[in-house]
């Protein structure tokens, strides 16, 4: 992909912002049953909980009807799951290969100790790929957490539904990493299944009848599901567009980063005015907080968005991003830390609505309302260096607009705490904007919570987060 002025080259395709858990959902399920040729599916993790069966049901029924059927997954979190895959890996039509995997089902954690610099490397990819022609790309993964239907805590996120040459790029991109000779094909791994695709169909299916309470209308009438991809195609909108990737052999330990150097060519840009960020894991290092001081000292508003410590689902990561607060604030960054009742996940949760509690997931960037970014890609060390990522960037002020009334939303004080420094000291304000209050500690975070990032804080493992 050819650049300009550290702009990527850009073609036009249509696009339209899915925030929504419900459509979210419906579309790929939509995408799935009215597919004909082809389902090109790429996956860091899909679970086998009601969204991840659900799913692999549509899967299936594609390819019963003659859909050719590619699925790729990352390795690392299939550990211990391949029976469900190498039991739908019996149907012809269906082929199931894993990213950079693991050799064995019980010595892996031996493998890991000698071949941690491989191994550590992995797919962070998310793409859902229906006969070349239309194409899901974002941050969201197969699971109910992703679709707002866990019951304990859902994530909040962010996908762009695509259609247009974009889609052949996508295409082009997920061949790149079938053929990889780092990609495995589950039948190498595990030759033999206990049960076959058939019998799956059958399992699902009664499963699937006895389903209840599950808040979307997994629809079979056809016609109900053109109905949702064509209200889906009428919402997009023409937008030059490019998609950014890193290419498999990152997976070998080659020193390459080419999604992080394309991002930072576009964020260090001194003409920028505005920059907003909806990152779920967040740590910048001392080079990127001092750059975007000096796009703050040239007039441009640098506003994050994050998890706080109560949303963060991995407590080191947040360690490593405290540790970076202060120098933010100094160097004139907005920042904001959701809150794990955040009234802007009320779209994104429909299972017992209320009483779970929100994180945050989205990793998406808006540049002066007119250029967006979204993808799979965290601003840290893991996405820079380790995982393969990927994502659109696009320049529309429509869609732009709208990206940045999602991240405005999160960062309203009904949703987020809003940091501060005063009297030398970190303070987390948030609640009504007619009652405002402030916290002298970390929100919302028990006392064993708070230490162990305090512990984590000390420890040198930054690089690998």
């Amino acid at each position: 992909m050819s650049e300009k002025n550290g702009t990527p080259a850009l073609n036009h395709s249509r696009f339209c912002l899915v925030d929504s858990s419900r459509e979210a959902f419906l579309l790929r399920v939509a995408s799935a049953r009215l597919a004909r040729k082809t389902l090109d599916l790429q996956y860091y993790i899909w679970d086998d909980d009601t969204v991840g069966k659900l799913l692999v049901y549509r899967v299936l029924e594609a390819a019963r009807r003659g859909v050719r059927v590619r699925l790729l997954l990352d390795h690392a979190n299939r550990l211990g799951r391949d029976v469900k895959w190498a039991a739908l890996n019996t149907h012809p039509n269906v082929d199931v290969r894993l990213f950079n995997p693991f050799r064995g089902r019980y010595k892996h954690f031996i493998q890991w100790l000698y071949h941690a610099p491989r191994l550590n490397h992995r797919m962070h990819n998310k793409a859902w790929i229906v006969d070349g022609e239309r194409a899901i790309v974002g941050g969201r993964n197969i699971s109910d957490q992703y679709f707002g239907v866990h019951a304990g805590s859902n994530f909040r996120d962010l996908d762009l539904y695509a259609r247009g040459p974009i889609v052949a790029d996508t295409q082009a991109a997920f061949d790149s990493y079938w053929h990889s000779d780092i990609t495995v094909k589950l039948k190498s791994l595990r030759p033999r299944s206990a049960i076959n695709a058939e019998r799956l169909w059958r399992q699902l299916e009664a499963w699937r009848e006895g389903l209840e309470h599950f808040p979307y209308q997994d629809r079979r009438d056809p016609r109900r599901l053109e109905a949702i991809l064509a209200a889906a195609d009428q919402r997009q909108i023409s937008a030059p567009a490019a998609l950014l990737f890193d290419p498999p052999d990152k997976a070998k330990g080659l020193p390459q980063r080419l999604m992080g150097d394309q991002l930072a060519r576009l964020l260090g840009r001194r003409s920028l005015r505005e920059i907003l960020i909806e990152a779920s894991y967040f740590i910048p290092g001392d080079d990127f907080v001092a750059a975007l001081g000096g796009l703050h000292r040239h007039g441009c508003r640098v506003a994050l968005l994050t998890n706080s410590l109560a949303t963060n689902d991995v407590i080191a990561a947040h360690a490593a991003y405290a540790r970076y607060r202060p120098g933010l604030l100094k160097a004139g960054v907005e920042v904001h830390e959701l809150q794990p009742n955040a009234r802007a996940m009320l779209r994104q949760t429909r299972l017992l609505r209320g009483r779970s509690k929100a994180s945050l997931h989205t990793k998406a960037m808006v540049l002066d309302r007119h250029e967006l970014f979204v993808g799979s890609f965290n601003l840290d060390p893991r996405s820079v260096n380790l995982n393969t990522e990927m994502g659109y960037y696009l320049y529309s002020e429509t869609l732009a607009s709208e990206a940045a009334t999602f991240v405005e939303e999160g960062m309203a004080p009904q949703s987020s705490y809003r940091v501060i420094e005063q009297d030398g000291a970190l303070r987390w304000g948030g609640g009504d904007h007619n009652r405002p209050f402030l916290h002298r500690h970390e929100p919302q975070v028990s006392v064993p919570r708070r230490l162990a990032s305090r512990l984590f804080s000390l420890l040198p493992i930054e690089n690998l987060l």
